[in-house]
């Protein structure tokens, strides 16, 4: 598809002028094959790089993951929007992340080691995986840290698994596939099982992501408070809350606010790669959005 723009016989080595995002191809436009191409840009962005990396490097490691993340950046501002969280809301996300683990680690240290369990819904391509996996990485060494992302799509769950692997960061996340049998999805079940094979019974989500399905937000959160997984001290993000008016959710987490069991709060943003374009019709006005911030003061 011509506004893909790249190819694997793309030339190493050779700048070339920035390529117009052609406007079929903007925001919230959807191609098919749009992800496969996506991973061909990635895999063309680090043939050179790949023969030195060394996953025991930390240093190397960070520079690897942070050299996926800009090519991702790159293709979906010069080539095709894709619905990664991107470089604005990335930041917010880091923030809270960041947050959650510093709560942790004063609450746990007394303790010689301590584990810090973070859980994304909706993986997609592996972007938020991958920068959620950065900060996992710089932790304390005697903390556990993993991220343990779901996709019920089971070609963006390979893809997000290749692009975590070209990475380096599958130590620090695994990509777990979600089922739907017609009536509901098996994601509580996933989640359970996952957490039990790496941890001891009864571990708790220390840190939520909420990037899937927008019918779902609100169904998925409360079925993982039923389910005994999220308790005092979870903190939860969720993206697109206003852009995609999900009014269900906020108003979920407004009214567990009301009742003291949890903090939230909405903080401004902007649809990710919505604006700096070379698209006349987005490059004079990014789109707004909002990512929902939510911090449990007690057990749902």
């Amino acid at each position: 598809m011509e506004c893909f723009g790249d190819s694997s016989d793309d030339d190493e080595g050779v700048k070339e002028a920035p390529i117009r995002r052609d406007e079929s191809c903007g925001v919230c436009c959807f191609h098919s094959n749009t992800e496969a191409s996506l991973l061909t840009h990635v895999r063309n962005s680090l043939k050179s790089l790949t023969t030195s990396i060394s996953p025991s490097d930390e240093k190397t490691k960070l520079q690897q993951s942070s050299d996926v993340l800009n090519a991702i950046d790159s293709f979906c501002m010069s080539r095709h929007w894709m619905m990664h969280v991107g470089p604005e809301k990335g930041g917010i996300l880091l923030g809270a992340l960041k947050d959650a683990m510093d709560n942790k680690m004063q609450q746990s240290s007394s303790e010689s080691s301590t584990s810090f369990v973070a859980v994304e819904l909706g993986s997609y391509c592996g972007y938020a995986s991958i920068l959620m996996g950065q900060a996992l990485c710089k932790s304390n060494s005697n903390t556990m840290c993993h991220l343990f992302t779901t996709e019920i799509n089971r070609e963006y769950a390979e893809i997000a698994s290749e692009l975590i692997k070209m990475s380096s960061m599958e130590d620090d996340v695994s990509v777990h596939q979600i089922s739907y049998d017609g009536h509901d999805t098996d994601l509580v079940q996933v989640v359970d099982d996952a957490l039990r094979r790496n941890y001891q019974q009864g571990t708790k989500i220390d840190f939520l992501f909420i990037d899937h399905d927008k019918d779902a937000y609100k169904s998925d959160l409360c079925k993982l408070e039923a389910s005994g997984m999220i308790c005092r001290g979870t903190k939860v993000v969720a993206d697109n809350v206003l852009f995609a008016r999900i009014d269900d959710y906020l108003s979920y987490v407004q009214d567990q606010e009301k009742l003291g069991i949890v903090e939230t709060r909405t903080v401004s943003c902007h649809v990710e790669y919505s604006g700096d374009t070379n698209e006349t019709r987005e490059s004079l006005q990014p789109l707004q959005d909002g990512v929902e911030i939510t911090d449990y003061l007690r057990d749902p």
